[in-house]
């Protein structure tokens, strides 16, 4: 079968699956509506949380369209992340010690399973550290779970997680073609297929959500498409991989570090995270938005933003100075962006309220 045929049917597989779900969309909405109220919520009807479910009918089949050991053996290391995030969606509540705990419990039975850890951190003096397989098994454990975590973070706004995971897989996709890892080829490519047939009806109406299941499968997936490629090949620059998949590392280290300084529990929910701040500016710009224009009018505000770093990662691939100057770089721009967006709101909001008295 044609490599073009594989996707072709893996993009029908999500799509057909999500075509069953959305027609059981009042039975699955009864859980959607309990985070109609939740203090990150941007949508206003109860909505399905569960295209993770659908996207794994379409990953699945490409796993075994492809033929790739390593695709399935990453599949069922994901297995743990996948249940505990659907029980999230459909029944009641988990703590996040437990998901976290799966999280970490998927990371080590991929260390084992695919025998491959994170060995170096492109630092110098770091990197005999990172060689010793214990110190580098602890940090691809706490990268792989921070991650996954991460992941689950963006999935705010109509349309923003799923072209988040695409442009990644994208980057992933070029590095794996451009090193001649074709298994890494079909399993990006198949996950790149699933999430444009669930971008068909995610964005931009939010007809269904990716939900927790499949914010952390994906979240799993390209933590590990990262480490195996530079695990794999050592001219590649940890930081370009970093580079890569910043906006979702920057969105979780931000958030932390602000709930901090506010004195909140770092598992406590809010809506001020970069598309939260950004969907409330169009709103503000323009009153007569409602939700459902402001809501994908914001993802699609924040879509260059971490386009932009995936491009670069993938263009400096091989130069660990430039790839970490980049990092520092992005960083700081994403919190200057970030703090002016804040403080331009209240301003933005008194001369709308002066143009319309």
């Amino acid at each position: 079968m044609s490599f073009a045929l594989t996707q072709l049917l893996v993009f029908t597989s999500t799509v057909f699956a999500l075509l069953i779900l959305n027609t059981q969309r009042a039975a699955l909405s009864r859980r959607g509506a309990q985070h109609l109220n939740a203090p990150q919520a941007s949508h206003t009807l109860p909505t399905p949380r569960i295209g993770g479910l659908a996207i794994s009918v379409g990953v699945l089949s490409g796993a075994l369209l492809s033929g790739s050991a390593v695709f399935s053996m990453l599949l069922w290391t994901t297995l743990p992340l996948f249940l505990v995030g659907l029980v999230e969606d459909l029944g009641p509540h988990t703590s996040p010690r437990l998901r976290l705990s799966l999280a970490a419990l998927s990371s080590v039975l991929a260390i084992i399973i695919l025998d491959v850890h994170i060995d170096r951190a492109g630092i110098p003096f770091l990197d005999p550290i990172f060689a010793v397989a214990a110190v580098g098994i602890a940090v691809t454990v706490f990268v792989s779970s921070g991650f996954t975590h991460a992941m689950n973070l963006v999935d705010g706004l109509n349309g923003l997680s799923g072209a988040i995971v695409i442009m990644i897989v994208t980057a992933f996709a070029a590095l794996s073609y451009e090193f001649g890892h074709a298994d890494l080829v079909a399993l990006n490519l198949t996950i790149l297929s699933s999430f444009f047939a669930f971008m068909v009806w995610n964005f931009p109406s939010g007809k269904i959500f990716l939900g927790d299941a499949g914010a952390y499968s994906a979240g799993h997936i390209i933590a590990w498409n990262g480490i195996i490629l530079m695990y794999r090949e050592p001219a590649i620059s940890p930081w370009a991989i970093l580079l890569i998949v910043i906006w979702p590392v920057l969105e979780t280290v931000f958030s932390m570090l602000r709930r901090a300084a506010q004195r909140q529990s770092m598992a406590h929910p809010d809506r001020m995270h970069f598309h939260h701040v950004v969907m409330r500016l169009t709103s503000i710009a323009d009153p007569s938005l409602g939700i459902a224009t402001s809501n994908p009018l914001a993802s699609v505000l924040v879509w260059p933003l971490a386009a932009i770093p995936c491009v670069l990662g993938v263009a400096y691939v091989r130069d660990v100075a430039v790839s970490a100057a980049m990092v520092a770089a992005f960083a700081a721009c994403y919190v200057f962006v970030y703090v002016m967006l804040v403080k331009i709101s209240p301003r933005l909001r008194r001369i709308t309220q002066r143009a319309r008295s």
